[in-house]
């Protein structure tokens, strides 16, 4: 008898230790079902340096292997030195070949990684005024000083750019996402310049917009990183 309750308690004792050792860390039935959520909120860091706030809203089917993608950024800038406003709105479709599939490597299992590609598209408006440009200057007999004239020009941009993209989705910590992307598209763009100073030389601002000006036409770059939480 003795013999028998000694085979019973080392045979729990050896199921417990080689046996992954569920009581202090319990494997899930489906080791990361419960990290992917139908809903994911994001936040895009970088765009704050571009004087914008950006939000996207990712929505997921059943399977996990698509998604629709909304993304809300909002412009504003309004001082002594710029005027800056405008929206846009960001449509994809997003295709998870593969799904999600959990992190091998992590012991407790709960990190996922789903790479994807995405087509969609970006339409936008906006109106910049630069208010440290200025006309040149003209000598006041009153005050024997110079004289400076704002030139006020005010660039209206309206514009939609089709967009490819590709991407590295990670869950970390059942909640947290982390969105990484490249891709590029084509943006066509209709900008007007306008002033109520019927004097200004129109030719001498805006002619040449680098590719990181919203008034900007042509292939465009798209790299981002967003930040996210699941429900």
């Amino acid at each position: 008898m003795k013999k028998v309750i000694f085979a019973a308690l080392l045979f729990t004792f050896s199921s417990l230790v080689f046996g992954g050792n569920n009581w202090t860390n319990p494997i899930r039935k489906n080791p990361f079902e419960d990290l992917r959520k139908p809903i994911v909120m994001k936040l895009s860091p970088f765009h704050f340096f571009d004087r914008q706030l950006s939000i996207t809203g990712e929505f997921f089917g059943h399977d996990y292997k698509r998604s629709t993608c909304i993304s809300l950024a909002m412009i504003y800038a309004d001082n002594s030195k710029v005027y800056d406003v405008g929206t846009s709105i960001t449509i994809e479709r997003r295709f998870y070949p593969r799904g999600f599939k959990p992190d091998t490597l992590n012991w407790n299992r709960n990190t996922a990684t789903g790479f994807y590609f995405g087509m969609g598209a970006q339409v936008g408006y906006s109106e910049f005024n630069d208010r440290t440009n200025y006309s040149n200057g003209y000598y006041d007999p009153t005050t024997g000083g110079y004289l400076y004239n704002a030139e006020d020009v005010t660039i209206t941009s309206a514009w939609i750019t089709p967009t490819l993209t590709l991407g590295y989705q990670f869950i970390l910590w059942d909640a947290l996402y982390i969105d990484a992307y490249v891709g590029g598209g084509v943006k066509v763009n209709d900008t007007k310049k306008t002033s109520p100073n019927i004097l200004v030389d129109f030719s001498k601002y805006y002619t040449e917009p680098d590719i990181l000006s919203r008034y900007y036409k042509g292939i465009v770059p798209r790299v981002g990183l967003t930040l996210g939480m699941g429900f």
